[in-house]
């Protein structure tokens, strides 16, 4: 049985690293600003030992104003050295944690197996690292520079090491290690690790309790490495770092009082009656709608047609974040989890029932990021779904009924990964070359090979921070940057900043009256900041190149002042 094990999960894990590896450099077809912002970093740390901003061995990364956990940055830093600035030294620490958390996955099962708190008969620990593997929402975020995806492989770590310190309590401290270093990867960590820590302290609360009674010198060192970890985390928190996340809080967007006023008006009430307190505070307000986003995230818009339709970088289109199939195995395996008694199970449900929060309390009606974790339980409950299924044909006595059924289950499985296959590496690149911010590479690396460096330039400005880009993709002296740094500010105090200037390259809003007398200059611009329609039978420019998003439309066109 050990080496059918073996046997097997080794092929998944080779399947797992090929769905996470193939084609990783251009499928997603561009890397966000926030890839190329991690990427350079790495490559600021490994030649000058600071940030881009000079930051001597952060652990918290200031960009575009905002603050990032620096884990990522670090781990990316070795493959920077090996293979060069690019997408594949940017995107593989994810892709590499996303193959790991599917082995991580098959150790948790494989001990809850050994000690009995998992039916033997659904071989869980294959069917759950297979249905990880294929699975588009950890597909989705292994495959590009995810620092959610590396915090999520470390809570499974973690999970892992609290499960075997019940046997070996020195076990609590690399849990203690793992769960710590989620914050350190991971913003939206604080709540997603919580929850699950908290869920595991609620239904192992008397192993815990033994612990702590037994072990008391393990749990003291196990505070403190957790502390010390942690501790730029609290800092910055302390020291404004936060702000980005009052952005997205569903909470920092009451209604405006002269909505309110008039929505009132309409049944002659006031603010301050007793209808209003009833029905219509701010309260009630912020309750619908983070009890409706819990609501989005079990929906069937969101998990199996349409996937997080609000950030289209986060799921391919016409997508879900589970399989097609999954519409049969999760309510198989909500019954099958249901039914059999165990902590674990019920670890599983009240992870499931948590998970979404750090999600529907953004501003978002859906967020695929911040519910990754969401990911887990729902997979596992599948596993369920599909091993309970499987045992159901096995003990069918008529072989005449056993072929079909295996077969019907196969080839719903099959038609599912085909249309998912289908629907990421053929159809998303195409389709979503403009979400992904293509075509700045194409700009810079044509400037590059065309020697226009010491003209003038003027690229258009946007949230899409092109000044990385140039940096990233022209593998800009850190040395050099770190002495011109320099933030403009946002419109308000919790929004991202903006690099305006970098040698004679001037990240800039397009306006041609005030760029048309300066000849020799070139201009990167999209077709809304320069139509073509501007540029026909306009003898004062010159189109030097046209780049174009995968799917044909215009992207940017890049112009010399004549």
């Amino acid at each position: 049985m050990r080496r059918f094990l073996n046997k097997y999960i080794i092929l998944i894990i080779v399947l797992a690293a090929f769905l996470r590896l193939w084609k990783l450099d251009v499928v997603p077809p561009h890397l966000t600003q926030d890839e190329a912002a991690l990427g350079y970093n790495a490559f600021s740390i490994l030649k000058t030992a600071r940030d881009e901003h000079g930051e001597f061995l952060p652990v918290v990364f200031k960009s575009f104003g905002d603050y990032k956990p620096g884990l990522y940055v670090y781990l990316t830093v070795p493959f920077v050295a090996l293979l060069g600035l690019n997408e594949w030294s940017v995107r593989l620490s994810s892709a590499l944690a996303g193959v790991l958390a599917v082995w991580v996955l098959h150790l948790i099962f494989m001990k809850l197996k050994r000690e009995k708190s998992l039916p033997e008969d659904l071989h869980l620990e294959i069917i759950a690292p297979l249905l990880l593997t294929i699975n588009p929402w950890h597909i989705q975020f292994s495959r590009g520079a995810w620092e959610a995806n590396v915090s999520l492989t470390l809570t499974l770590i973690g999970i892992l090491f609290f499960l075997k310190s019940f046997n070996n309590a020195r076990n609590v401290l690399l849990s203690v290690l793992a769960f710590s270093l989620t914050l350190i990867a991971y913003q939206g960590a604080k709540l997603s690790t919580l929850i699950v820590v908290a869920s595991l302290a609620f239904v192992y609360k008397n192993q815990c309790l033994t612990i702590i009674r037994n072990s008391k010198l393990i749990i003291a060192a196990s505070i403190i490495v957790g502390l010390l970890i942690v501790s730029p985390i609290i800092y910055g928190a302390n020291n404004g770092q936060l702000g980005r996340l009052k952005v997205f809080s569903v909470l920092s967007y009451p209604r405006q009082k002269q909505y309110l006023q008039d929505f009132l008006n309409q049944g002659n009430e006031r603010i301050g009656s007793v209808s209003y307190y009833l029905y219509h505070t701010e309260i009630n307000n912020f309750s619908r709608g983070i009890i409706g986003r819990w609501f989005n995230a079990f929906s069937g818009k969101y998990l199996f047609f349409d996937g997080d339709y609000q950030n289209p970088r986060h799921s391919p289109p016409h997508q879900g974040m589970m399989l097609l199939v999954d519409i049969i195995l999760l309510p198989v395996g909500m019954v099958a989890l249901i039914r059999r008694k165990g902590r674990f199970n019920k670890l599983i449900l009240l992870w499931l029932i948590l998970a979404p929060l750090p999600a529907v309390l953004s501003r978002d009606q859906v967020q695929a990021v911040r519910s990754l974790n969401m990911s887990i339980p729902l997979v596992i409950v599948s596993s369920f779904g599909l091993g309970t299924i499987l045992k159901y044909i096995r003990n069918i006595k008529q072989k005449m009924v056993i072929i079909p059924s295996f077969l019907v289950l196969a080839l719903l499985i099959f038609t599912s990964l085909v249309f998912y296959f289908d629907s990421y590496y053929i159809h998303l690149p195409k389709d979503q070359s403009e979400d992904w911010g293509y075509g700045y590479k194409q700009a810079f690396e044509f400037l590059k090979n065309r020697g226009l460096g010491n003209r003038d330039i003027y690229v258009g400005q946007s949230y899409s921070q092109p000044y990385i880009f140039y940096l990233f993709f022209n593998q800009y002296d850190p040395s050099n940057y770190q002495k011109q740094s320099k933030i403009v500010e946002g419109d308000n105090k919790y929004d991202v900043g903006f690099i305006e200037k970098i040698d004679s390259v001037h990240f800039i809003e397009i306006k041609w009256q005030e760029l048309q007398n300066n000849i020799g200059a070139i201009i990167v611009a999209t077709d809304a900041e320069f139509p073509h329609v501007d540029l026909v039978n306009n003898k004062r420019v010159k189109i030097l190149e046209e780049i174009r998003y995968l799917d044909s439309k215009p992207a940017y066109r890049i112009i010399e002042v004549l």
